[in-house]
């Protein structure tokens, strides 16, 4: 797949290891930074999407808010587990869900930006309850809002390029590759979040505002299939 993200607004906290450890799959552990886990709620728009092999088939613009953490396999492969997604594109959430085994949520979403403030809403509904989540920051020019996110912190946080999903009925997680430039990214520091996304887990929601977050234009990003259908057909090609 190639697709865009733009408007990336990024926003996170570090959260209690152990609480979270437990909403991962049993092959995937934390990936720490100086011994601390992270969380993120991040929403941005999609656009752009085309598949190969009929890239010439359009697909309409989506807004997609996530809830992830940062995880490690046990081959010490770093990148990010889903813990939701949530997205205005049917279509994008059944073929992420068949495909990968995405935690993806038809959902609600409306993205406003005001003059240098940008937030993003979202609500789904499922049949046991009511999920909510807003976030807003204001979006400052570079140099007045200080250098850009370059530490190893902001490093750590951003430069994630797999991530792991776990299909119904399969015993292992599988991964797959996002391929794209490096985040061209600047801190904000005006910004806040409220919902209901890490109760929806079990997690404590924070009612501090992020320790760190970021804002980023966007850029072309290319994805790959699952690492499950490449074995598959592996296998096939095989017999």
């Amino acid at each position: 797949m190639t697709q865009r993200w733009e408007d990336l607004l990024l926003l996170h906290w570090p959260v209690d290891a152990e609480q979270l450890s437990k909403t991962l799959p049993d092959d995937l552990e934390l990936d720490l930074f100086e011994g601390r886990a992270w969380a993120s709620v991040v929403g941005f728009r999609l656009s752009e999407l085309r598949f190969s092999p009929i890239p010439w088939i359009p697909w309409n613009d989506f807004l997609e808010v996530n809830l992830r953490t940062y995880t490690r396999d046990r081959k010490g492969r770093r990148g990010v587990w889903f813990h939701s997604l949530d997205s205005t594109d049917p279509g994008a959430v059944l073929g992420a869900r068949v495909l990968y085994g995405l935690a993806y949520f038809n959902s609600r979403i409306s993205m406003e930006r005001k003059g240098p403030t940008l937030g993003f809403r979202s609500s789904r509904r499922t049949l046991r309850s009511r999920t909510e989540a807003s976030i807003k920051a204001t979006i400052r020019p570079r140099g007045k809002e200080g250098s850009p996110a370059s530490s190893p912190l902001d490093e750590f946080l951003l430069e994630r390029y797999r991530f792991w999903a776990r299909r119904k009925l399969s015993d292992s997680s599988s991964s797959a590759l996002v391929m794209h430039r490096p985040y061209d990214a600047c801190r904000v520091k005006d910004a806040h979040y409220e919902g209901g996304l890490f109760e929806a887990w079990g997690m404590r929601e924070p009612h501090e505002k992020p320790h760190i977050a970021h804002y980023c234009p966007g850029f072309p990003v290319e994805a790959c299939a699952p690492s499950w259908l490449f074995g598959m057909l592996g296998q096939v090609n095989q017999r």
